[in-house]
């Protein structure tokens, strides 16, 4: 084999011991990268750990800083029920909305070419992506009675992208906000301190989505609109 070969073959060897003493795993020979004392190792880990949670222990004496983790820990908690509710609530209303648009698309007249065709009650004919038809395919067109007329087409599928944007945004809220609290909250890591637990509620209350004002469902808009009683800003 040659030298490069020797050189390689090292170099993964060196590389596959150090990822066995990051992970813990003991391959029967000596550790060659990692002492006890490196936060990386699993000794230095859970003396990190030890450590932060010495340290939580030490803030905890501090009324002041004791109110804060508990008001932060119920609030996050209360928040992470409430997004949830939202985007079940909203994942529903959208659900049905969209079916309401495929009902209305089955049921739309057809051009001579096929395509759906709505009327306003105005008397204007569109296509189904809005385009107008002309005069003289209008007057051939024979409207079922219980064709959809093209403002509630175009209603439902107004209603549908407002809630897919509102999903979007509980959903950046949920996972990023409230996930990134979360991490945070419940990290080994060092504790947090005073003024991060305030930031944290404050960005509970701030960074909440408006509620959905759709019109649609009485029921999930109720979910939707309830609000909670206002979180506790801290100063």
């Amino acid at each position: 084999m040659s030298d490069n070969g020797h050189v390689t073959d090292k170099r993964q060897r060196d590389f596959d011991d150090l990822q066995h003493e990051l992970a813990g795993v003991d391959v029967g020979r000596m550790r060659r990268f990692l002492n006890a004392d490196d936060d990386r190792s699993p000794e230095g880990k859970r003396k990190k750990q030890e450590r932060a949670r010495q340290t939580l222990e030490d803030l905890m004496r501090d009324p002041e800083y004791a109110r804060l983790y508990v008001a932060l820990g119920d609030r996050l908690r209360d928040a992470e029920v409430r997004a949830d509710t939202a985007l079940a609530a909203i994942q529903n209303q959208l659900a049905s909305v969209s079916n309401e648009i495929v009902w209305m698309e089955d049921a739309a007249a057809r051009g001579p070419d096929g395509r759906q065709v709505f009327r306003f009650t105005d008397g204007r004919a569109v296509y189904a992506d809005g385009s107008d038809v002309g005069p003289e395919i209008a007057e051939g067109i024979i409207w079922p009675p219980s064709a959809p007329t093209a403002d509630d087409y175009f209603a439902a599928e107004t209603r549908r992208n407002d809630l897919q944007n509102k999903l979007t945004e509980w959903d950046i809220y949920r996972n990023d906000v409230l996930g990134g609290l979360r991490h945070r909250y419940d990290s080994d890591d060092t504790p947090m301190s005073k003024d991060d637990l305030k930031d944290a509620l404050d960005s509970i209350e701030n960074l909440r989505p408006t509620a959905a004002t759709l019109d649609t469902s009485t029921t999930t808009d109720a979910v939707l609109s309830a609000k909670p009683p206002a979180f506790p800003v801290f100063s």
